[in-house]
């Protein structure tokens, strides 16, 4: 297995990495809530900047702040509304403001599979050193093809998988779980998957055991329903797993 790798936050088998969400909307929350995560058992911040009112006025020194406030390594999301995200997708302004991102130097990029055709010139900028992460969000069912599903996604231009899916039963969270695990063990990249909202709150906690090297968990704000407290999931993981 392809060991997860953002910035120098590494996951391991015993333990996936840890990310938090910035989920601020104006710009002097989104420094507070910085700084809050920057003293927090998590190993990487997910600013997800479409919940920013005012982003289109959003420059490198202001991503550049954020970077440096937090002093983990940072994934840049912008979540489109067809994807259960904030903001409509706008090829010219998320492209600008991806290339803002990665002039500030962030270690990852979150960018939506069925967005890569349309951002080809800015995937060709993306330097060797920045992951991309290729995420798909099925926020209504759980597909029954899973398993080709990450396959067909580990064919795509990205560096890391992610899928989430919205369980309808427990069986769709163990189907999850299940695919995962049986893509995992030979896949040439790494994968982040789980199941949404309350029902798929097991998937958070016990993915790793299956072959999902990255959890979501909250301290400020939840940026996805079913996501659990960094307390919660070190408490349900046990002393050994806490982080430093």
């Amino acid at each position: 297995m392809v060991r997860l790798k953002i910035g120098e936050a590494v996951a391991s088998s015993e333990r996936p990495l840890i990310a938090a969400p910035i989920t601020a909307s104006t710009w002097q929350q989104v420094l507070q809530e910085a700084d809050i995560l920057s003293h927090s058992a998590i190993d990487v911040v997910e600013w997800r900047i479409d919940y920013l009112t005012r982003l289109n006025e959003l420059t490198v020194d202001h991503i550049r702040q954020v970077r440096q406030t937090v002093m983990k390594p940072v994934i840049f999301t912008w979540r489109t509304l067809a994807e259960g995200g904030n903001k409509q997708y706008h090829a010219d302004m998320y492209e600008r403001i991806y290339l803002n991102a990665l002039a500030a130097g962030v270690v990852a990029l979150d960018i939506e599979i069925d967005l890569l055709k349309d951002q080809k010139a800015l995937l060709k900028q993306v330097p060797t050193n920045v992951q991309i992460i290729g995420s798909k969000h099925y926020f209504d069912r759980t597909p029954h093809n899973l398993v080709q599903a990450l396959n067909n996604m580990l064919m795509l231009p990205t560096d890391i998988v992610k899928l989430a899916v919205m369980p309808q039963s427990t069986s769709d969270v163990d189907y999850l779980l299940v695919s995962t695990k049986q893509v995992a063990n030979d896949a040439a990249k790494p994968l982040i998957t789980m199941a949404m909202g309350e029902m798929g709150m097991p998937s958070r906690i016990l993915g790793y055991q299956f072959g999902s090297q990255l959890t979501f968990a909250t301290v400020t704000g939840s940026s996805a329903p079913g996501q659990v407290t960094v307390s919660a999931l070190l408490q349900k993981w046990g002393s050994n797993h806490d982080v430093q």
